[in-house]
Parts: C-alpha cells; structure tokens; sequence
C-alpha cells in the first residue's frame, strides 16, 4: 500500500508531517541531511502522537559537567507526551535500543514524497545479539 504524503518542496531538512498509510499513521521525516526516514506515529509508552514531536540532534555527555557534544549522524525525535526519544534512522527507543518503533519506507517519487508499507526488518540491537 502506497500513500502520498507531499509535494517534495514542502518538506525541507529538520521538518516533519504527518500522513496515514492505510490504518496506520505514520510521522515522514526530512533529517538535516536531507534523507528521508517514516516511522509509525505512535509512541510506544502510551501512544503519544509523535508527528506533534520536536526533532533534534542527539547529544552525548562531554568531559567536563554540563558539557553535551552532538552526536554525528543521529536525530531524535521526542515524544511531545512524556519525553520517549526516538533515533529516526532506526526507529530504536534512545535509552533502550531493543524496544523500536516499525520504519515506513519513504522516498521521492519525481516532485512527490510516498510513504509504504513494507514487511518490518529485525532491530539492529536484535541482529547484533
């Protein structure tokens, strides 16, 4: 199943939207980088809709106290409800990279962003184990 989600131009680096492929809703994400990356909308704490989610660069702590230094190549997407973050490359919880919410296939389709579904692939902390 394949659903439109955009015209490309509406959705620039570090910006989000919502759309719904089929039942389930689904957050589609242009990352700094460009890259696009769908996860399903719903937080896995308690369902909190993670389209109304802030994106961010994920922060490691530093040397020194109060010191946090980005993390190369990952953004976070928070749940706006009780603060669940998200690495929106793999959809693994941040504090627990065994729990993951399921990827959507997204890309550009000429001037349009799709979204589809697609049989779920194994965590990557599950493949490494």
């Amino acid at each position: 199943m394949k659903q439109v989600v955009c015209r490309t131009s509406e959705l620039g680096p570090g910006e989000l939207t919502r759309t719904q492929v089929g039942p389930i809703p689904v957050v589609v994400i242009r990352a700094s980088d460009g890259t696009l990356h769908g996860l399903v909308a719903k937080c896995l704490h308690q369902g909190g809709p993670l389209d109304k989610g802030k994106l961010y660069e994920h922060m490691t702590p530093g040397l020194g106290l109060g010191e946090y230094i980005p993390q190369e190549g990952c953004e976070v997407l928070k749940c706006p409800w009780h603060g669940y973050e998200y690495d929106i490359r793999t959809g693994c919880v941040i504090a627990d990279p065994s729990r993951r919410l399921q990827q959507i296939a997204v890309r550009e389709e000429g001037e349009e962003i799709v979204a589809e579904l697609v049989p779920p692939t194994p965590s990557p902390a599950a493949a490494s184990a």
